[in-house]
């Protein structure tokens, strides 16, 4: 019973010999020990959402703002999601490896991203009772040209993390909406608006739900989305974003 487990080992020790782990920063090998697949140069230059920030929303916060301090978009209501959380800003390496993740194709890269969303995360499900884990679809044109969704390989690996079920057809992109690159914060809201739809009710109804997508900029994707899902009875949603850009 104990030769079968034995040889695993010896195959993945050979396996790592063979092709060690390494940085999805720079590429550099790493320790397979490594808790978080970046060395410790690129990881220092990631600039991951610390303290303080926004309860609501994370938003990056000056660090003479109280802990408690709401920013003007929570304040005044903006958003209907519940809380939402991204693991870094949207700048320096972090764009970088969001950007080969989701533009060239580096689909290993879910990886690395999804363990940078798990302390978030963690800190969603100790604020919501959370039940499921929903990817922000891409409309069927887009998958196609793309050839995966990034939302969804990320909530995969995080709903394996979490143990969470994930519902990867719950939410539906049912129009097809231009890039939000470039496009000014008024005709970012128009661009998306009506553009989401739950296609199975009953798997969010009354759940608490976790939104996965990549990047947070002005947040209107994910509100839409957070729009559709608690007009299908969703009781709580909380978004997680990879990043998030922040005004300089």
């Amino acid at each position: 019973m104990r030769v079968p487990s034995l040889l695993r080992r010896l195959s993945n020790e050979f396996l790592l010999f063979l092709y060690p782990p390494s940085c999805a920063g720079c590429g550099e090998p790493i320790s397979p020990a490594e808790p978080l697949e970046f060395c410790l140069l690129c990881r220092d230059s990631l600039e991951l959402v610390g303290s303080p920030s926004c309860p609501t929303c994370g938003l990056p916060l000056s660090p003479e703002a109280p802990e408690s301090y709401q920013c003007g978009a929570c304040l005044g209501g903006l958003y209907r999601f519940d809380r939402a959380r991204a693991a870094g800003i949207y700048r320096g390496l972090l764009r970088e490896v969001v950007h080969r993740f989701k533009y060239q194709g580096h689909i290993s890269l879910a990886r690395p991203l999804a363990q940078l969303l798990l302390p978030p995360a963690r800190e969603l499900l100790a604020l919501h009772d959370l039940h499921v884990v929903v990817p922000v679809p891409l409309h069927r044109r887009r998958l196609r040209d793309r050839g995966f969704n990034q939302a969804a390989l990320l909530a995969r690996r995080l709903g394996a993390s979490l143990d969470l079920p994930v519902r990867y057809t719950v939410l539906r992109r049912r129009r097809w909406t231009e890039p939000q690159i470039g496009l000014s914060p008024s005709w970012r809201a128009e661009n998306v608006r009506g553009a989401f739809a739950v296609s199975e009710p009953a798997a969010v109804r009354d759940q608490g739900v976790l939104l996965v997508d990549d990047v947070f900029t002005t947040g209107e994707t994910v509100d839409q989305c957070v729009r559709a899902l608690k007009g299908a009875g969703a009781q709580k949603v909380a978004v997680l974003t990879v990043a998030r850009t922040v005004a300089l």
